[in-house]
């Protein structure tokens, strides 16, 4: 056996008195040996001012003792469980794990109030996120500020009045014994209420796998049962896919005979989520016993006896076992049943738009406006699941089975469905399954096409002069049970409000004749409203005796309701939609979404349905360029951008190195467009010169003559962009460094949705070259292209010529507005021919 043995630790206070734990235990257990502690130096000792994430989690704290324990250097190291990684080292491992100390926090001032008295905009230290989140569920008014270094620097902090209150771990309290320090107050925070880390009071030895010396000196000082709470809540941690400083908490318990455990996890940082759970332990061996029993007419060979199953089956697999549950329930997804309205994607519910930004997975319907595609995350996937007539993506039990699926992985998912979700949205059913799959969902409800469609047709539901009720009813064929229709005809011939029939163009026949056969006045006014809400709203009106011949008279397609009843008379009166010089007109808007941004406003401002649908998105680059060039700011005159999204990201790197924007004051800014302009001027700053024409030719041909031989130019634009303008500085003699600040990806995740819409729009506008091939490479048939070609500039339409596309019209004014008057011309001219 070992005569020497050698502790690697902190050099905090704390950690050397932790160590002097395990040195006397090992001490008491083997007298005749030598223990000597080495004091180690940690990056995260060093680094005080930022939090831990900032620049690597707690396995900050514990790298250095790693690296001395795999070169042998030291034989083990002693760590708080509570700060050590998830992985270790190939080679390491917890060789020993002591009793559980005080497993709570303890909120810490010098006046005695606690934390629920203090005051608004009272300042509170801690470095965790879990705390933070667990101090607002207490307080949400305070303010909290980020608090790092040994306990003493915290405390002294505390004593000079720079915080209010400070959390600490109880149990390092204790083991400093500053429980009754004179000055400090002490608030004991219930530990079910206010989560602990995982781990948290438990010391962990750290050593190699295979030292098998060292391994029987740890058995002597080792504690199963605390090894048994400190698997469970670090196999709870592994399975979230969490870090010893993820924004989660875990207390496992050993009490009568049970492992009890309870969890939290705060995925997004905002919602949090808790469950508890229970397992009994000799319930657990004695499941796996009865699981093993020999199986008639087996071997001895391959039987596993009942003994060497339950030594195998331990307490310490069965924490783990609970720990892994618990994750797996806590890092359930939730499901929100979205109503996305009837087709203007401006009828969206504020609550539903902010649910689609933040969710993980957006599984959309057909009847769903596709500009709302447009509105999630750049990493959320997106999953077609649409319906329009006898077309089924995804048959329902399908989809029932995609949501809980998804939500059982952990994910956060949008079902985005036409109208409301409730509404003949088999919304209820969806919701039935989620719940028996024990999955938690909510309902966002939708504007209903039922009212909204009638609406924008000039049709009020009800009128105090014709109708004070309307009712909604499924005119769907398989409205049936047992070839019988389930719908009182009689009941609602006689009703004296508005009746209005979802999904019932088919059918449209059987309702209108069963109506007047059980006496409905065959002269009763009839509308039937074809894809209300979009630029494809058309109506036909007649009456319950002639409507048929009119609808199909008129063509009338899905989806479409019908209206019965008086107030369909008022069609004429009340009709405002559709009077605009692009009414009537679907335009799909692809390009970047700060494009998108521009463009789509102007377009609906003139009648049109703009289909925000961003076929290319920017990303940042990272290049030492820009870095350099901000440090010699001072050699510059000029900076030019091209771009809105160059402009953001040139800010954004400018906070991010923490460049004050006073260092700009001697620079001029030129830009080209107007976006770019808006753009500059949000963070502040008036541009000093920009073209009469949007290109990089006019931009080179008004601005370089006049730019000094001594102005140094920097020129910030895309890295796909042309070479026009560095060339002609170039070719000038005039000092510049052309940085790229970003570069356009395909948005490939649209291309189902794209190879839908291009079927049913009237115009497709390119904006960029870039948007012209991210459109050609993510259509499957260029001929299915129903719509015109709208570019924005003689650069875009080059391209797109050179890529098989005949452009209809290029704007004369290379801007958003250009392109929208040369849509109403067009418009105008068709509607002289």
């Amino acid at each position: 056996m070992k005569n020497i043995i050698k502790i690697g630790t902190r050099k905090s206070k704390l950690a050397l008195i932790q160590t002097d734990i395990v040195k006397d235990k090992i001490k008491q257990a083997f007298p005749e040996l030598e223990v000597e502690i080495v004091k180690i130096d940690t990056k995260g000792d060093q680094i005080l001012d930022k939090s831990l994430t900032s620049f690597g989690g707690k396995g900050v704290f514990t790298a250095e003792l790693e690296a001395e324990l795999l070169s042998g250097e030291i034989d083990i190291a002693v760590h708080s469980a509570k700060d050590m990684p998830m992985d270790f080292p190939e080679g390491l491992g917890i060789g020993a794990v002591l009793d559980r100390a005080d497993v709570r926090d303890t909120f810490v001032t010098t006046t005695g109030k606690t934390l629920e008295e203090l005051e608004p905009g009272s300042i509170v230290g801690t470095s965790s996120l879990r705390r933070e989140l667990l101090i607002k569920e207490i307080n949400p008014y305070v303010t909290i500020k980020l608090l790092r270094g040994n306990v003493q620097t915290r405390l002294s902090k505390l004593r000079d009045g720079q915080y209010d209150g400070i959390i600490l771990a109880a149990a390092g309290i204790e083991r400093l014994g500053y429980e009754k320090e004179e000055g400090l107050h002490y608030q004991y925070l219930d530990p079910d209420v206010f989560l602990p880390a995982a781990g948290q009071g438990i010391l962990a030895v750290e050593s190699r796998t295979e030292d098998a010396e060292m391994e029987e000196i740890l058995a002597a000082i080792h504690s199963e049962k605390a090894e048994c709470l400190l698997m469970a809540e670090r196999a709870f941690l592994k399975t979230i896919g969490g870090s010893c400083n993820a924004p989660a908490a875990a207390l496992c318990r050993e009490e009568n005979g049970e492992f009890s455990m309870r969890a939290m996890y705060v995925k997004d940082g905002i919602h949090s989520r808790k469950t508890y759970m229970t397992v009994n332990i000799k319930d657990a061996l004695a499941e796996k016993e009865a699981d093993s029993k020999p199986i008639a007419g087996a071997t001895a060979a391959v039987t596993v006896s009942v003994e060497e199953t339950a030594a195998r089956k331990s307490k310490v697999e069965i924490a783990t076992e609970l720990g892994i549950s618990v994750a797996h329930e806590v890092n359930k997804g939730m499901v929100y049943l979205v109503g996305a309205g009837p087709g203007d994607e401006d009828l969206m519910t504020r609550k539903g738009l902010k649910l689609l930004r933040e969710a993980d997975v957006v599984v959309y319907d057909n009847l769903a406006s596709s500009s709302l595609l447009n509105e999630v995350r750049d990493d959320a996937e997106l999953i077609y699941a649409g319906k329009r007539s006898s077309n089924h993506h995804l048959k329902q039990y399908e989809t029932n089975e995609l949501l809980v699926k998804l939500a059982l992985e952990g994910k956060n998912v949008v079902r985005l469905k036409g109208g409301d979700p409730y509404i003949f949205g088999r919304g209820g059913e969806e919701g039935q399954e989620l719940r028996e799959a024990g999955v938690d969902f909510e309902i966002v409800p939708g504007i209903s096409s039922s009212y909204s469609v009638p609406a924008y047709c000039g049709i009020p539901v009800t009128h105090r002069d014709f109708a004070s009720s309307f009712h909604v009813i499924t005119g769907h064929e398989g409205n049936h049970k047992n070839g019988v229709s389930v719908l009182n005809y009689e009941t609602l011939a006689k009703e004296e409000g508005t009746l209005i029939f979802l999904m019932g163009l088919k059918n449209l026949p059987n309702i209108v004749a069963s109506l007047m056969e059980n006496g409905k006045d065959p002269a009763t006014p009839v509308g039937v409203l074809q894809e209300g809400t979009t630029a494809r709203q058309r109506v036909a009106t007649g009456t319950l005796a002639d409507i048929v011949e009119v609808v199909e008279r008129e063509g009338i397609k899905t989806p479409a309701i019908t209206v019965v009843g008086d107030v369909v008379s008022l069609r004429q009166v009340l009709d405002w939609y559709g009077h605009k010089p692009l009414s009537g007109k679907s335009v799909l808007v692809t390009g970047t979404t700060s494009m998108v941004d521009r463009l789509s406003p102007i377009l609906k401002e003139e009648g049109a349905e703009a289909i925000s649908f961003s076929l290319i998105r920017t990303e940042r680059m990272r290049l030492p360029e820009l870095d350099l060039a901000l440090k010699e700011i001072d050699k510059y005159k000029w900076i030019v951008f091209t771009s809105a999204n160059g402009v953001e990201c040139f800010f954004e790197e400018m906070q991010e190195i923490r460049k004050d924007i006073r260092d700009l004051a001697h620079i001029r800014f030129a830009v080209i467009g107007d976006g770019t302009k808006k753009a500059l001027e949000d963070h502040g700053i008036f541009c000093d010169f920009i073209p009469t024409a949007y290109s990089s030719k006019d931009m080179a041909e008004a601005m370089v003559p006049h730019i000094g031989k001594d102005e140094r130019v920097l020129l910030l634009r895309a890295e796909e962009a042309n070479r026009v303008l560095p060339d002609a500085l170039k070719e000038a003699g005039i000092p510049h460094t052309c940085i790229s600040l970003y570069h356009t990806v395909n948005d490939e995740r649209k291309a189902e949705e794209l190879n839908r819409l291009i079927k049913m729009v009237d115009y497709v506008t390119f904006a960029s070259s870039s948007a012209v091939r991210a459109f050609v490479s993510m259509v499957d048939n260029l001929d299915d292209v129903k719509g015109k070609y709208i570019s924005i500039g003689p650069v875009t339409t080059k391209t797109a010529e050179e890529n098989g596309l005949s452009i209809e019209r290029t704007a004369v004014v290379y801007t958003a507005r250009g392109m929208v008057e040369t849509m109403i011309q067009d418009v105008a001219e068709e509607g002289r021919k």
